[in-house]
This record gives structure tokens, C-alpha cells and sequence, in this order.
């Protein structure tokens, strides 16, 4: 076994589910990256690698990492990669000329630091799965494979091929938590390796009760009842999302029907669940929500320690895209626990229509994405022959500060808006396209011209102008009502000064 620097060659390639520019953050919504993210990360067996105490203190003067034969000398420049669980393990991944880099920080999203890295595959062979933590001693395992130890600033850098076919399991370990890194031809993975059977079971036992609610319903008398195809269309609840010590759930307790057709509706009863490394649970009512049947989706759940306790927060990411024209209300987006219980995170900013996972900037902390009070639900009478389910603007963003809270009109913010939807001052608000009006890309057009400083009385004006277009032969309708009731509300951020209305006229 050799010690290496902070530079660990694993041969093999791997394979991201995202790729960016490395010089420009993200702005959609990808249900990726955050603390155990990876979206099977449920109670099937995780690799057992040990959580270990931090290894001793790293020489004042750490190797001089050499770099491979063909890798780069540098990853700057590269192309970001998202891999699961990346993001809330304090580390990001760039490729560059057919390698990978993986850098983890001196801190992860739960507070913990990298201890050390053995990669394990080629003669040694792959490292041992479903063995329980502490069931291979620390030394006897690196003896297997090559070890990584931080540099003296803390930090991990792991670099592999990214083209080949070889396999390669690279055991990472923070101070409170452990992974596996799986590299199998085509394909990377981050794998939780910090917990046991009794933790395995008690996530199995509530992805069990989720299936046995959705079969419950099946069984139900009259409008109650789900139908196969309804019951296919309940998102897929009760994955258990590791982070740190112990996982987070959300939970199904029941689900029923009601009402015929376009009126039909179906009532989930969810529940944030915490599960500790022991199997232990602690839960809260994440709300009952009435949607049209698939009008709710759940992207990956996501984890971060933000106010910086050592106690990870647990992300929502949802969006409610149909609720049968009534105006739902949204549950909390995240989340944390203490010795009292599971509840709602105090600092957490206020959603609307959905949210989404963002990056902002390289600071490694989740930010958000959401529609704010421009979000509109629409029942058939809406003005148009088809009325869109649910109305919004274009997204607006919530950046995650150092102090656990969030900032929705700081520079991130108002460059992830230009950078996203509002690239330019719309033309016109009103869209028509085929003799018929464009609701959807109207409404986006109506948010971006007054972030770009176009009154509100012009944009008003030309509303009144396209009645016909909005309302058809109606003196009045939800559709131009809603519009009309946006340019009231306040927008938090601006990409330019506003103008007169005889200046927006020019």
C-alpha cells in the first residue's frame, strides 16, 4: 500500500449525470447534487466501509502531488459533472481531456472532514460490500488498495481516467460519514457506506408501508379507489436519503381519490421522516395535498447543513403543477431535527408553485429556485379554449447565505435571472403565435419586462389591448384578472431602472 499526496489515479471511467461549463453555475433545477443525492439511495445493502476516527494530523509539509502520465497538470477550465450526494459532501467534479477530478473541501455539508481515500479494484480486486462498519479494520483495509490523505489545507483530490472500461471502489471517509465511490465503465456513483442492517431495515420498512398505502388504495370503495394507472402516477415516496449520520424520508401515509373526470383529485397524506444510523425514527406531517392525479413530483431528496450545527437539513424538491383550480398550500421545503423532533427549517424562504435545487456560485451550498407569488392555478373557464393547469412566471431565486438564511436580491440572484430567463427585455408581453394567445411564455414575458424596469401601467395597457386574445368574446376572465393582479405584487429583483411609460413606448 503507498501513500499518495492529494493526487489518487483510478483507472476506469466515469460517468455524470450533468455536465456544465466549470465557469458558469448552474440556473436549472437538476434534483441532483446536495448531500446524498443519489436518487436509489434507499436501504439496499450500501457498501459497509467504516466510519473511522480522523487519522492523525497531516505533516506541516504535504507530498507534492505528482499528476499521471497524460492527466492534466490543471482542471481549470474543465467541464463541471454532477454526481450524486457531490454537492453536500463538500466536493465537485471537473473533467478535462478525458480525466476526472474530484475535490473535496476541508468540510462537508454536515460538518464533518475528510479523513482519507482508498481506491480498491485492478490486482487487488473490488472492495468487500455488506460487511457491517468496523467489520474490516482501517489499516487492514488500506493494505488492500492505495490510500489518499488530505493536503494540508484539508482537502481531498481524487483523479481518474475518463475513458476505459475498468472497475475501481474508492472508500472516501469524512470524519462523520462515509462513501463509496463505484467506477464501472460508463458510469460513476456515490454510494452511502455509513450505516448498518438496522438502519437498512428501518428505511425497507418505510418504502414497505408506502407500497402497502398505495395498495391499500387500490382496495378502496367507489371514488376512494386509485386505479392502476392512477396508482402508477404517486410518486415514488419512502426512499431513504443518507446524509451524515442517519436519512431522511418523505413518506406516504395514505392516498385516496375523489370526485369524476377533469374534477378528479387524489389526497396524499405525506410525512417527513428522520431515521439515525440505530434504525431509530422521528417524524412530522409534511401537509395533505389535493392535486389532480400526477399533479405532484418529487425530485431526489437532498441534504445540507445549513445554519452549520452538525445536524444536516433535509431538502424538498417539489412542484405542484396541477391542483384542480384550487390554490394549494405549500409545504415546507426544508427542513431539520433536533433531540425534540423533526420540524420545519426556521430560516427556510418562502415557495411557491414548486422548488428546485440550484448552484449559484461555487461556494458548494445549495440555493433555490421558485416562482414567489407568480404562480397562477387555473380551472377550465380560464379565458382560453385550453387552459394550462398552473400559470407562473419565470423562476425566481433564493441564494443560500453563510448565516443559514437566504437572500432573494443579492447579485446571485439577479444574474441567475438574466442568466436563466431574462436575457433581454421582451419585445412585446403579450405572445400570439397561430391565432391563438401563448399563455405559458406570456406570462414569463410579463415578470422578465418589469425586472427589466417596464412600467406597470404600460404593461397594463397592453394587456387591455389583447382582451380579445385573453378573454375571447368575455368582458372579463381568470386569465387576464391573474395578469392584471401580478403587476401588483412586489418583485424582489431588478435588472434595470424603471422607465416612463412615454420612454417604454419608444
Amino acid at each position: 500500500m503507498r501513500k499518495l499526496g492529494i493526487l489518487l489515479v483510478v483507472g476506469g471511467v466515469v460517468a455524470c449525470s450533468k455536465s456544465e461549463p466549470a465557469g458558469a453555475p448552474t440556473t436549472a433545477s437538476s434534483g441532483q447534487a446536495p448531500s446524498g443525492a443519489a436518487s436509489a439511495g434507499v436501504a439496499s445493502a450500501p457498501t459497509a466501509a467504516a466510519v473511522v476516527e480522523p487519522a492523525a494530523t497531516p505533516p506541516a509539509t504535504s507530498p507534492t502531488p505528482v499528476a499521471p502520465s497524460g492527466a492534466p497538470a490543471s482542471f481549470k477550465g474543465g467541464t463541471k459533472e454532477a454526481i450524486g450526494a457531490a454537492v453536500g459532501l463538500g466536493c465537485e467534479a471537473t473533467s478535462l481531456d478525458g480525466w476526472l477530478q474530484l475535490l473535496c473541501r476541508k468540510k462537508n455539508g454536515t460538518g464533518g472532514h475528510p479523513v482519507r481515500a482508498v481506491v480498491h479494484g485492478g490486482d487487488d480486486g473490488p472492495h468487500p460490500t455488506g460487511q457491517e462498519p468496523g467489520a474490516e479494520a482501517p489499516d487492514a483495509e488500506a493494505a488492500n488498495g492505495e490510500e489518499l490523505t488530505p493536503n494540508e489545507q484539508g482537502e481531498l483530490t481524487i483523479v481518474v481516467p475518463y475513458a476505459g472500461s475498468e472497475q475501481r471502489d474508492v472508500s472516501i471517509e469524512w470524519t462523520d460519514t462515509s462513501y463509496t465511490l463505484h467506477v464501472t465503465g460508463p458510469k460513476a456513483t456515490l454510494e452511502w457506506a455509513a450505516a448498518g442492517i438496522p438502519h437498512r431495515r428501518a428505511c425497507q420498512q418505510l418504502l414497505d408501508e408506502t407500497k402497502a398505502a398505495v395498495s391499500a388504495a387500490q382496495k378502496l370503495e367507489g371514488d376512494a379507489r386509485l386505479t392502476t394507472t392512477e396508482a402508477a402516477k404517486v410518486p415514488r415516496f419512502g426512499v431513504c436519503q443518507p446524509g451524515g449520520l442517519g436519512s431522511w424520508a418523505l413518506a406516504l401515509k395514505s392516498v385516496s381519490g375523489t370526485g369524476e373526470g377533469a374534477q378528479r383529485l387524489h389526497h396524499l397524506e405525506l410525512e417527513v421522516v428522520r431515521v439515525d444510523v440505530e434504525g431509530a425514527r422521528k417524524s412530522q406531517s409534511f401537509g395533505t395535498l389535493e392535486v389532480a392525479p400526477g399533479g405532484f413530483e418529487v425530485s431526489a431528496l437532498q441534504v445540507y447543513d445549513y445554519d452549520d450545527d452538525g445536524r444536516d437539513e433535509l431538502i424538498v424538491p417539489y412542484e405542484l403543477k396541477a391542483t384542480g383550480g384550487a390554490t394549494p398550500t405549500y409545504p415546507p421545503v426544508i427542513w431539520s431535527f433536533n433531540d425534540a423532533g423533526v420540524q420545519p427549517y426556521a430560516k427556510a424562504p418562502v415557495v411557491g408553485g414548486g422548488v428546485g435545487i440550484e448552484q449559484l456560485d461555487f461556494d458548494m451550498r445549495p440555493d433555490l429556485g421558485t416562482y414567489g407569488a407568480f404562480v397562477a392555478y387555473l380551472g377550465q373557464d380560464c379565458g382560453l379554449k385550453a387552459c394550462p393547469a398552473r400559470l407562473s412566471g419565470p423562476k425566481l431565486y433564493w441564494h443560500s447565505t453563510p448565516d443559514g438564511g437566504f437572500s432573494d436580491h443579492d447579485d446571485a440572484t439577479r444574474n441567475a435571472l438574466k442568466r436563466a430567463a431574462c436575457q433581454s427585455k421582451p419585445a412585446s408581453v403579450v405572445v400570439e403565435a397561430g391565432g391563438s394567445l401563448n399563455a405559458v411564455q406570456t406570462a414569463k414575458n410579463l415578470v422578465c419586462a418589469r425586472a427589466y424596469g417596464v412600467t406597470d401601467e404600460t404593461i397594463s395597457a397592453e394587456l387591455a389591448s389583447k382582451h380579445a386574445a385573453l378573454c375571447g368574446d368575455a368582458a372579463s376572465c381568470p386569465l387576464e384578472t391573474t395578469f392584471q393582479s401580478w403587476l401588483k405584487l412586489p418583485l424582489p429583483v431588478q435588472l434595470s431602472q424603471p422607465t416612463s411609460v412615454a420612454a417604454a413606448k419608444k
